[in-house]
């Protein structure tokens, strides 16, 4: 090992600075950036591509090389990128929601000592000002979204599709600077069971979230691993064990369970553990989570994960059933792209484990504003003033964290 090997394994950094200078580094130099963490992990984890990321044309998940992959909920809407993993390392943040410590940084392969020097010398701070404006000029009003909820009712009552999930934006102005850093680590410290994330490139822009929701998480000749999250409640002051929920949640989980297994159908599996359902926290929120898995290696199946994700996305938790007619009605009826928001992301073939998940719980920063992204589902027993309300309770999620509030 030489010198400059063993001086930068010993870099002592602040992990919130280190979040920011990885940020101007990327826009500095049109490179493309991923810090994540995964659920339940105590690790804040890296990945960046020098050359700005890759649009991806046609989508094979088995093709890609190690990297960081972001997908919109539409294709055409926005690009498939996925970030080479050029630059690959991971901090320790047990401990650093709460103080200013400083912890060890640990490549994951030896970047140039040049690299090295200008992500951790550079004085330059990310430049706000300088991020496209997203297109999306107003918030949904409660009005709004009510009577979109209502049309929604009105559609499932005729027949057209059982299940819709129509989604809003919430937009709340900045003052041209936002603590990136101390957002991420205060969202790792509040959702532990969550996928928290910030990325950045020229072509997706900049993206924030804390997602409760596994599309996909598969070992390579392993396993494969799916969930049905669905149902919604604010946390009240009884334990998990005594909540109870109402035949509309227990309906709306339901139909995203069985719509996993019609895709296990398609492909003729019938070898698959079913698990749930289960009630389960997402920060101050509860859900009711059932979990899929298959071992790959029994049912001689080694490339399911690439297939289940064709046939997964997009999900009826964030589509709908039937998927065809609840999605014409999605396109008709909302007035903004959800662009990333209900897409998926996440690293792929990272030591053979890929984890992607549904980008919920997210915002989108431009120069001027946050646009928050949040949807329910809506079946014929939906109330539209509550569906409303949950979906500020979905947007709260975030926005507490990243303005406080």
């Amino acid at each position: 090992m030489d010198n400059f090997t063993k001086e930068i394994e010993s870099i002592k950094i602040n992990t919130e600075t280190a979040i920011d200078q990885f940020l101007a580094f990327a826009q500095k130099n049109n490179a493309a950036v991923a810090i994540y963490r995964l659920p339940n992990d105590s690790r804040l984890q890296i990945i960046c591509d020098l050359e700005g990321g890759s649009i991806v044309e046609d989508f094979n998940l088995d093709d890609l090389s190690t990297g960081f992959l972001l997908h919109p909920f539409q294709e055409g809407e926005k690009s498939i990128v996925h970030f080479n993993a050029e630059i690959l390392a991971e901090i320790n943040i047990q401990s650093n929601h709460q103080n200013h410590s400083k912890s060890e940084i640990k490549w994951n392969n030896t970047p140039d000592e040049s690299l090295v020097k200008e992500i951790f010398e550079n004085s330059e701070k990310f430049n706000f000002s300088l991020l496209q404006h997203n297109g999306i000029s107003d918030s949904i009003s409660s009005e709004g979204y009510i009577s979109m909820v209502e049309n929604a009712i009105k559609e499932i009552k005729n027949n057209t599709f059982y299940k819709v999930v129509p989604a809003k934006t919430k937009n709340i102005e900045y003052n041209n600077s936002i603590d990136l850093g101390k957002a991420f680590l205060k969202a790792a410290h509040k959702y532990p069971n969550a996928f928290v994330s910030l990325t950045f490139s020229e072509n997706t822009g900049l993206w924030f979230g804390a997602s409760p929701e596994t599309l996909i998480e598969e070992k390579k000749g392993d396993y494969f691993k799916t969930m049905a999250l669905a149902g919604t409640q604010a946390i009240e002051d009884k334990s998990i064990a005594e909540t109870t929920w109402t035949q509309k949640e227990i309906e709306e989980q339901a139909y995203v369970s069985r719509y996993i297994i019609n895709c296990f159908k398609k492909i003729r599996l019938r070898d698959f553990d079913e698990l749930g359902p289960k009630t389960v926290q997402a920060g101050n929120l509860l859900h009711l989570k059932t979990t899929f898995k298959v071992d790959t290696k029994s049912v001689h199946f080694p490339e399911l994960g690439s297939v289940m994700l064709k046939l997964l996305h997009p999900t009826s938790a964030v589509c709908g059933m039937p998927k065809d007619t609840s999605l014409k009605f999605i396109l008709e009826k909302e007035k903004h792209d959800r662009a990333y928001f209900s897409g998926f992301l996440g690293p792929i073939h990272l030591n053979e484990m890929s984890h992607l998940f549904v980008n919920l719980r997210c915002c989108q920063i431009d120069n001027e504003k946050v646009t928050f992204y949040a949807g329910a589902g809506i079946t014929e027993d939906s109330k539209p003033d509550k569906e409303w309300h949950e979906t500020e309770m979905k947007c709260k999620v975030l926005s507490a964290v990243v303005f406080g509030n």
